[in-house]
């Protein structure tokens, strides 16, 4: 069981990023080693995926967690972090199947960012037959995800299709090779 120990290491002078899922780590290590002025904390239950980021993460402005993030992002204090980023989540966290589910874990999102902090979310739309996406259903798709985020309170910035270059993970390098089939949605929403 995780405990809110962590908080204490968390330095007060520089602005809070949490990924969640972090995957091999990739992102959180690009990100680290740009924004000095920031502190990470990656989020991983997969302790293959959380072994290979520890060995490949060296810098001293990021914390690794190898915990689900269910448990972890209700420990943060309110109001307390800066960006909140979910690049590929599990589809019990996006899909419109589990929606009663992921929407109560937003809703604390939520509540643990900063006023004016931002949620970065890239997904993926697909057919559900995995047949290629058409336009309508990838535009009704991403309306019915900005209706629900906006219904939790936040505020859309920006939406558009593919993700941003400095966003890139291992696993979107993966779903690029089918344009089609899988359609990225780019989502970035702030708190008011």
């Amino acid at each position: 069981m995780m405990n809110k120990s962590f908080l204490n290491n968390i330095p007060k002078n520089k602005k809070l990023v949490v990924e969640l899922g972090i995957g091999d780590g990739n992102l959180i290590k690009s990100l680290s080693e740009k924004n000095h002025d920031y502190y990470f904390i990656g989020i991983e239950i997969q302790e293959e995926y959380f072994n290979k980021a520890k060995y490949n993460i060296k810098s001293p402005n990021v914390m690794l967690l190898n915990f689900s993030y269910e448990d972890v992002l209700p420990l943060f204090e309110d109001e307390s972090i800066y960006k909140i980023i979910s690049v590929l989540p599990d589809p019990k966290y996006i899909d419109k199947h589990y929606r009663e589910k992921w929407e109560i874990f937003y809703k604390i999102a939520y509540k643990k960012l900063l006023k004016k902090g931002l949620f970065i979310l890239i997904t993926e739309i697909t057919d559900e037959l995995f047949q290629p996406v058409s336009n309508n259903y990838f535009y009704k798709e991403v309306d019915n995800l900005k209706q629900i985020f906006q219904s939790i309170g936040f505020i859309v910035l920006n939406d558009f299709e593919g993700y941003q270059e400095n966003y890139m993970t291992s696993l979107l390098q993966i779903f690029n090779g089918d344009p089609k089939r899988i359609r990225i949605i780019n989502f970035e929403f702030t708190k008011n």
